[in-house]
């Protein structure tokens, strides 16, 4: 029986790929780190977490934007860019 322990550690080019088929999901990142949350309304949950530096090449990609004004101060919100 397996004993699930928790979200697990993903780099950059797994988080993206989660990021576009998970349409709802977003990259937070505050002081305390980087995770992928399941539901960008809902930045607390945790499905997938990211090292620092893949935070960062997570951030840098164009395929991402940054949401601003979201509710959590001291926290930073990246969902994928909608393509028209």
């Amino acid at each position: 029986m397996s004993v699930d322990s928790g979200p697990r550690k993903v780099d950059a080019g797994y988080a993206i790929e989660y990021l576009q088929e998970h349409p709802e999901a977003g990259l937070c990142c505050d002081d305390r780190g980087c995770w992928i949350t399941p539901n960008a309304n809902e930045t607390d949950r945790q499905a997938l977490l990211l090292e620092a530096t893949e935070a960062e090449r997570l951030k840098d990609d164009p395929r991402l934007r940054l949401v601003s004004g979201i509710a959590h101060a001291g926290r930073s919100l990246w969902v994928v860019r909608r393509m028209t």
